[in-house]
């Protein structure tokens, strides 16, 4: 049975996360509440929870410094109605990163994604750690590990959407950023694509192929290939647009 710890300093707040929980995901254990930063700490660090729902701001320590202090493998869920901390989230790795006051559709997105990670090997608490370093959060600068590109922070509004490379149908460059696009998510990534095409090669060796200088696609999503004359343009499935292939890279979607 999973399990989780909650951690915020209005009582109210985890009452309500609480109950959202246990509509959305009824299997869920919720095996102990911290109204405050240390008690966090404390209560993580000894119960061992699969999953960790920090408050951003509360006495004592910050979500982001309990987060930091964790030497367990939990995963984070960023719970705060401070929207600026959105880019510290996306910079850690949280597993995700939910406003308040919390709403229901909100909140089954949130379940879906800790369903999936448990499945598929979200990154866990050491993995947002060595992130917080990575950002200079901690003081000290270290290059990005490849081993963490299956998990991508995608900025979508106000919101930041973790996904994992499989789900993954394009990215498309958009000047230092990447726009990344799946069923269900569109927005953008701070890494380039030459970044990304490197990393994916080491970790879904033939599995993204390059349409264009500018799109990376990802050969499970494509529906069909339409040539006419010298244009060669891809279909992919649930999507309306079609992407261009350049000449350069018409040999690769030939035998499709």
């Amino acid at each position: 049975m999973p399990t989780a710890i909650i951690a915020d300093d209005e009582p109210m707040m985890r009452a309500a996360l609480r109950d959202h929980l246990a509509a959305l995901w009824p299997e869920l254990n919720v095996v102990a509440e911290a109204e405050d930063g240390p008690t966090a700490l404390l209560k993580v660090e000894s119960h061992k929870p699969d999953f960790a729902f920090l408050d951003i701001r509360m006495p004592g320590m910050t979500g982001m410094e309990v987060a930091k202090s964790l030497t367990v493998a939990s995963r984070v869920v960023f719970v705060t109605a401070h929207d600026q901390h959105a880019v510290e989230a996306f910079e850690a790795s949280a597993l995700d990163y939910v406003l308040k006051p919390l709403e229901m559709p909100r909140m089954a997105r949130t379940v879906a994604k800790l369903r999936k990670s448990m499945e598929s090997g979200a990154p866990s608490m050491d993995q947002i750690v060595r992130a917080l370093s990575r950002t200079g959060m901690t003081g000290t600068e270290q290059p990005a590990r490849r081993d963490q590109v299956e998990w991508l922070q995608v900025a979508v509004g106000k919101e930041v959407r973790m996904l994992h490379v499989d789900d993954v149908m394009y990215f498309e460059s958009d000047t230092k950023y990447t726009r990344v696009v799946s069923a269900d998510c569109d927005g953008l990534i701070r890494l380039t694509l030459k970044e990304i095409t490197e990393n994916l090669e080491s970790v879904r060796p033939g599995k993204y192929l390059q349409t264009h200088r500018s799109t990376v696609v990802n050969r499970q999503f494509v529906r069909s290939v339409h040539r006419r004359e010298e244009v060669i343009e891809l279909e992919l499935k649930g999507r309306a647009e079609r992407l261009k292939v350049s000449t350069a890279n018409h040999h690769l979607f030939r035998a499709m």
